[in-house]
């Protein structure tokens, strides 16, 4: 093993955090096809969409939402849709300079919590009646990365 695979993925120090609790803060699994209705020979189509987001809540505490949409469509009939919003409640040290602490909350904690809500995803549709639905997993840094340059490369509005 080489000392790099020991670092982080980013330039920024590591840094700990402390997850307090886990838990669906809002959940929503419709499925207007009866799982007989779309069992055809064309593979389903499926548009998944993952985001997060984070709130300060007291002192270094803050809530870290996943958000997780996913769609699935077959010969051109809703098979089912599923909103997760899957949160963390995490503390982090306090004094954490505000560029770790954002990458921390919108890549790190994301990262921890993804395993969980793939899970409560799979087991959802599943339970819908359709084969489970199992996430591909994500690099959380590499979107971080991006959510960066889009924010560089907007204009910035400013009062006329």
């Amino acid at each position: 093993m080489t000392e790099n695979q020991n670092k982080p993925a980013s330039n920024l120090p590591p840094v700990g955090f402390n997850v307090v609790a886990q838990y669906i803060r809002d959940m929503s699994f419709e499925g207007p096809a009866h799982p007989a209705d779309v069992q055809v020979n064309e593979a389903p189509k499926i548009d998944v969409n993952v985001t997060a987001n984070t709130r300060p809540l007291e002192g270094n505490a803050f809530e870290v939402m996943l958000n997780v949409r996913a769609q699935a469509t077959v010969a051109g009939k809703n098979a089912f849709l599923i909103e997760l919003s899957y949160a963390g409640l995490v503390q982090t040290p306090p004094g954490t300079p505000d560029e770790t602490l954002k990458y921390l909350l919108l890549a790190e904690v994301p990262r921890y919590l993804f395993p969980f809500a793939r899970s409560i995803v799979a087991n959802a549709t599943r339970e819908g009646g359709f084969p489970p639905l199992l996430l591909q997993p994500i690099d959380f840094h590499a979107l971080y990365q991006k959510q960066l340059k889009h924010a560089e490369a907007a204009p910035s509005v400013g009062n006329a």
